[in-house]
């Protein structure tokens, strides 16, 4: 199955981990899985579950912290 690099994919050794990303959001209980809430529209928030944030990523990996005003 081919790899479509917008969306969130294994990638062991990646040089862009999800943990890094701005759009991740930590899980509270296990540090090893989070939330992507990269899609946004008009709806609103979608969130993807990630796995594994050390060995995924997607081709809008931006590194740095979520500010408010992208928050909301």
């Amino acid at each position: 199955m081919a790899v479509v690099e917008s969306q969130l994919h294994l990638a062991p050794g990646t040089p862009h981990p999800c943990k890094l990303c701005k759009w991740q959001t930590p899980d509270p209980t296990d540090p090893t899985h989070g939330q992507c809430t990269v899609n946004r529209t008009a709806m609103g928030v979608w969130k993807r579950h990630i796995r594994d944030t050390m060995n995924m990523t997607c081709s809008r990996f931006e590194e740095g912290k979520l500010s408010f005003r992208e928050h909301v």
